[in-house]
């Protein structure tokens, strides 16, 4: 046998130490326990008769590679004109990185750096072929030969309804189109082409299943031919519904959607303007997708578009520039429809629970196993009683809390034999994330509306499943209410012939993730802004409330009765401002910006919609963003959506179109005009969920009464 090498056995043993090293701890640190060990079970092969040190194992410092490297790009094909979106991978990129295509620099405004690994950029324009991209980062320079395809043509727009009757518009660079020229894609033809010069024609996209495709273009022998060029997909809009895509520059795709199942609308009826008899290209039909194209060359916006369906509602959206519409229309629930089984029919509801919550409400005292008297609570005078108000948060400021029940109402009685610290209570609520919390004041016996909140208790973090039983949630009863917040009005909006005549303003403290609570025991009422409008008896935004906001909501309208918790209605005309995000309860809150309240000028109210079909009103105040009309009927319901600047509804007139159902002589109507502001609303990037008053920073309403 060979004789071992003292050094190779020293080297050995230097590589199982650090090893079993590494395994008890990779940065060198001791257990928690402090012992070498702790947690991790590695055997240990420990040689007394070789002593091993740091100096016997040589150090070598490797240096890092920090020249950029380029290993592909995605995807690695785009138009001759450049501006699309790519992603260059590979490594030790910068954002100082500078960027070519062909030798052509990338605009340093127009190179991101996502990671050390990936650059977004837009090419430059380039000519039709392969080309090397590379990468400079302080003066190295990285290359991948051949890493880019310019293509020799351009499909604009890049994307479609599977609907097909898109108009295609095909750039070309050093191509000689024709009228012999033909375009396809997928295989399948583009028709209607027109040619408008050796580089340049249009045309309409066939119906296709969603997916990427190749448009090829062929003239005589030339024959050019660009991968996954041009995609039929659902919109964005399609999902969410609304407006976007871009403005109208040849076509509009439309998606129309049943409202309460989400399916698509077959045979919808689409038309440009006022006229539902108007002859394509100008008017059209969905397919069985409930997709549309209203295409032709001359097409721009602003437009007014109007979609009706037999069976379902009719929408109109007004004046605006978008080339995707998607809409959701309503179901008419009339006997000829479900004989012939339409609208399709909703999916069973399967039911809905809430939760259970119980617990008690503790205050602190000298007794540490027995409920503590109510010390922070002043003494009730004749004719009163102290009372807790036991909620759960609700899920935002639209929603009402529920009134306490027998076992969410607290008093200072304590049943004999209890053997907790505090007053037991035991509510219903949603399940959700959420707080629990209690309002402790004086209430009048015989009019339980009139009660003063003194003290609080929140219980945070309570997280309610349906059918859940949750037990033992502890309200410490220790938050005073001492603090004020007023609120200024200023600047409200005309009063029209019938109203405003009552302010309020609402406080509500907004715990994020775990929802709203609601005070309607601090809402403050008055006539005009020389009223004072204080939130009185708020907590101090501390403790179990540090990350607490107030939300402010001041309303104008008219009143009409009380809710159950006592706060009044206010019914349309009216206007509404809601301030939010507030640090502090302490704080004096500014409330001026009001929306102008929309006054019809016709119909009036009681009278009659006129000849022409057209509503008319007048907007006095401050510009909404947006408006919205909503006009049902018996069983008919009609939509119109339109930009700040419109006065006028028009209702088009569907009565020469066989299955869909006009507005009917003599029947009476109700119409409701909403007028509100969303942050950074853009009418043509419109989403359905900007209708809902979550969105609004303010609004107005009115509503209407009338006949044909």
């Amino acid at each position: 046998m060979e004789p071992i090498d003292p050094r190779s056995r020293s080297l050995a043993l230097v590589a199982v130490v650090l090893l079993t090293a590494c395994a008890d701890d990779p940065f060198g640190a001791p257990a928690p326990d402090g012992s070498a060990d702790a947690g991790v079970d590695v055997p240990r092969i420990i040689t007394a008769d070789v002593p091993v040190t740091a100096r016997d194992v040589p150090r070598v410092d490797v240096p890092r590679n920090t020249n950029p490297v380029v290993v592909g790009v995605v995807p690695d094909h785009g138009p001759f004109a450049g501006g699309n979106r790519v992603v260059v991978r590979g490594s030790n990129f910068t954002p100082e990185s500078v960027v070519t295509f062909a030798g052509n620099l990338v605009q340093p405004r127009d190179t991101t750096a996502n990671d050390q690994g990936r650059l977004t950029v837009l090419p430059p324009a380039g000519r039709a072929g392969e080309v090397d991209v590379t990468v400079e980062v302080d003066g190295h320079i990285a290359t991948l030969p051949r890493g880019y395809r310019y293509d020799a043509i351009q499909a604009d727009p890049g994307d479609g309804s599977p609907a097909g009757n898109t108009l295609l518009t095909v750039r070309g660079l050093g191509t000689h189109f024709t009228d012999a020229t033909t375009v396809t894609l997928d295989g399948l033809p583009c028709t209607g082409l027109r040619v408008g010069g050796p580089e340049q024609l249009t045309c309409l996209t066939p119906p296709h299943p969603e997916g990427r495709v190749d448009v090829t273009v062929v003239t005589g022998d030339e024959r050019i031919a660009v991968a996954d060029a041009f995609t039929f997909t659902d919109s964005a809009e399609a999902a969410r519904g609304g407006l976007g895509g871009g403005t109208i520059v040849g076509n509009i795709n439309v998606t129309v959607l049943a409202a309460n199942t989400g399916d698509p609308i077959p045979n919808a009826l689409v038309f440009l303007g006022d006229d539902p008899q108007v002859a394509p290209p100008r008017s059209t039909r969905t397919n069985d997708r409930g997709r549309a194209s209203v295409g032709f060359p001359e097409l721009r916006g602003p437009t007014t578009l109007t979609i009706s369906a037999r069976c379902f509602s009719s929408h109109t959206v007004q004046v605006f520039d978008a080339r995707n519409v998607s809409i959701y229309l309503y179901a008419q629930m009339i006997p000829a429809c479900a004989s012939e089984g339409m609208p399709p029919e909703s999916t069973p509801s399967r039911g809905t629970y809430g939760t259970q919550v119980s617990g008690e409400l503790v205050w602190d005292g000298p007794n540490e196993f027995a409920p503590n008297p109510w010390h922070n609570v002043p003494e009730p005078r004749a004719g009163e009683r102290r009372v807790a108000r036991v909620y759960a948060t609700t899920a935002d400021i639209l929603s009402t809390p529920n009134q306490p029940a027998a076992g969410g109402q607290v008093v200072e009685v304590v049943t004999p034999g209890y053997g907790g610290r505090g007053y037991p209570f035991a509510i219903a609520t949603r399940p959700a994330s959420l707080a629990i919390y209690a309002i402790a004041g004086i209430e009048n016996n015989r009019d339980p509306s009139r009660f003063t909140p003194y003290l609080m208790g929140v219980a945070r973090g309570v997280l309610g499943s349906p059918r859940a039983m949750i037990t033992r949630v502890v309200v410490p009863m220790n938050i005073p209410l001492d603090h004020q917040t007023d609120v200024r009005l200023a600047n409200l909006p005309p009063v029209t012939r019938d109203g405003p005549n009552r302010l309020r303003v609402e406080g509500f403290i907004d715990l994020g993730g775990e929802g709203v609570i609601a005070r309607p025991d601090v809402t403050t009422y008055g006539r005009d802004v020389s009223d004072s409008y204080n939130l009185v008896a708020l907590p101090p935004f501390s403790g179990a409330l540090a990350d607490a906001r107030l939300i402010v909501r001041a309303t104008y309208g008219v009143t009409s009765g009380r809710q159950a918790d006592g706060t009044e209605y206010l019914s349309p005309p009216s206007s509404a401002v809601v301030v939010g995000s507030i640090t502090t309860p302490d704080d004096i809150v500014h409330i001026d910006n009001w929306v102008g309240i929309p006054e019809f000028e016709a119909p009036t109210e009681g009278g009659r919609l006129p000849v022409d079909r057209t509503v008319r009103f007048v907007q006095r105040g401050n510009d909404p963003d947006m408006f919205s009309l909503s006009l049902s009927g018996d069983v008919l319901y009609w939509q119109t959506w339109a930009n700040r600047t419109e006065r006028t509804f028009r209702f088009p007139d569907l009565s020469g179109v066989m299955g869909l159902r006009d507005l009917p002589t003599g029947a009476a109507y109700y119409m409701y005009l909403s007028a509100f502001r969303v942050a950074g609303f853009v009418f043509n990037e419109f989403r359905y969920n900007n209708l809902s008053q979550l969105y609004w920073s303010a609004y107005a309403a009115r509503n209407l009464a009338f006949t044909r």
